[in-house]
Formats: C-alpha cells, sequence, structure tokens
C-alpha cells in the first residue's frame, strides 16, 4: 500500500485530464505568443486601447496593456485575465470534487473504514491541488521560455518566475477553498459554488481598487491583489505578496482540518 494512498490514488485518477490541460494551456499560450509580431508592428493598436473606458479594461485585467514589448501584451492578453482563470479551473474544479465528489458517490465512507485519519485524507487531497498548480505553473512557464526567442517577447526571467509563482499560489488558495468548503458540507455545487463566487468578489475587488476609492482597502483582502497586481511580468513581482497568499491558504486549510475531524458524515 502507498504511503500516501489518497494523494496517489488520485493523481493517477486524473493524469489523463492533466495531460490534457497542459496540451491545452501550452497551445493556448502558444497561439498568443505567435500573435505578438503582427500586433506589435500594427499601427493603432495602442491608441484604439485607450479609447476604451478604463472601468471596462480594469474588469478584463488590459488596463496595463502595452503593446510595445512583449511583457506588456502578454499581461494583458494572458495574465491580467485568461492565466488565472485557468488556473482556478483546474484547481477549484479539483478541490470541489476530491472529498465532496467522493461523498456524494458514497466512496468516502470506503477510505475513511481504512486506517487513515481524516486530516490526513484533507491534507493529502491539498497536495495533490499543490501538484496542479505546480504543473500548471511549469507548463505556463516552459511555454513562454520556449516561445521568447521565436517571436522576440523579451521577456525577464525573474519577473516570468514571480509572475508565475503569483498564479501558482492564486490557484492553491481558491483550489483549498473549494476543497474545505467541500469537506465541511459534503456538497461538490456548493464547494464550487462558494469558491467561485468568492473569487469572482475578489477579482472585482482587485481589479476595480485602482478605479473606486471605496474598493481601496478591500484590495488588500483580494488574493488576486497578491497574485497579479502591479503587472508583475513588467515590474516585477512583490516576492513577500507570496508570504500573504500562503498565509491564507494556510489559514483555510487550518479551518479545514480542524472542521472535517467534527463533522458527521452522510449516511
Amino acid at each position: 500500500m502507498s504511503r500516501f494512498p489518497v494523494f496517489t490514488q488520485e493523481l493517477r485518477d486524473r493524469r489523463k485530464s492533466l495531460m490534457w490541460w497542459s496540451v491545452g494551456v501550452a497551445a493556448w499560450i502558444v497561439i498568443v505568443s505567435m500573435m505578438y509580431p503582427t500586433i506589435r508592428n500594427a499601427s493603432g493598436i495602442s491608441q484604439l486601447v485607450e479609447q476604451y473606458p478604463k472601468n471596462v479594461l480594469a474588469i478584463f485585467g488590459v488596463s496595463d496593456m502595452d503593446f510595445s514589448s512583449g511583457s506588456g501584451y502578454l499581461a494583458g492578453e494572458l495574465f491580467g485575465f485568461v492565466i488565472p482563470l485557468l488556473v482556478l479551473m483546474l484547481t477549484v474544479g479539483a478541490g470541489g470534487a476530491i472529498i465532496a465528489g467522493a461523498e456524494e458517490r458514497g466512496l468516502l465512507d470506503l477510505v475513511l473504514a481504512h486506517p487513515v485519519r481524516r486530516r490526513r485524507v484533507l491534507l493529502e487531497s491539498a497536495a495533490l491541488i499543490v501538484v496542479l498548480a505546480l504543473a500548471f505553473g511549469l507548463v505556463t512557464l516552459v511555454s513562454l521560455l520556449a516561445m521568447d526567442p521565436i517571436v522576440s517577447l523579451k521577456l525577464s526571467l525573474i519577473n516570468l518566475l514571480g509572475t508565475v509563482a503569483g498564479v501558482v499560489l492564486l490557484g492553491i488558495v481558491f483550489g483549498w477553498l473549494a476543497l474545505v468548503v467541500g469537506a465541511l458540507s459534503g456538497s461538490r455545487g456548493r464547494a464550487l459554488a462558494v469558491a467561485g463566487s468568492v473569487a469572482a468578489v475578489a477579482y472585482l475587488a482587485s481589479s476595480l481598487a485602482q478605479l473606486v476609492d471605496a474598493l481601496r482597502p478591500a484590495r488588500l483582502l483580494s488574493p488576486f491583489w497578491y497574485a497579479t497586481s502591479g503587472s508583475p511580468l513588467l515590474a516585477g513581482y512583490t516576492w513577500w505578496y507570496a508570504l500573504v497568499l500562503l498565509g491564507m491558504a494556510l489559514a483555510v486549510i487550518l479551518v479545514g482540518v480542524i472542521g472535517f475531524d467534527r463533522r458527521a458524515l452522510r449516511n
């Protein structure tokens, strides 16, 4: 028997879907990167973007979009909205399905019938989400490094590493939130709804904080602010933000460990 039975089984069950996720993400990055030379050389694109209302651009994460550089282009086209959305789809989907999905299918009792403590089930499930987020980050990093010399993106390696690190931690925070809500409620639908709703509110708070004075204090509670604010691909990542995201993730998982140990499972 494996030393980490829950983690090993879940990873085995998800290896094919993870492979196809990786292929899809890499293909999307390649397509977007290949468009850069055409966009860069097109006249009037930057002026056209500047004509859009700032609040509209902020909602879609493209307020700092600058077509004059590969970093500015990717900051708007990929890391402003699409890449964070994709990593959340991967980790939140997994977080909602691992424990809550198993309980809804009547499989969780079979797992807990073995000499495996509940907190171990939760922590091994959390470890799987970390692996999924890291795999996503690795695919993103390798794809962009491969495309950099091909289309002259001229990316800063340290800025790229920081940007990807923020996205990975963002995925872990919300993936663990979905995992914990699912473990405490036994409902996959509730886990996805809560994590998705919190992510939407957090995204808006971070995106609109620069435009709405009333939202400026709220941005400090948003994981998105610590993951993607300030165009880290252009200006560099503020590395202590990673500690804030890690603290948020650990606080979530601590609540899950305490609550999952105490709740009664469905019969």
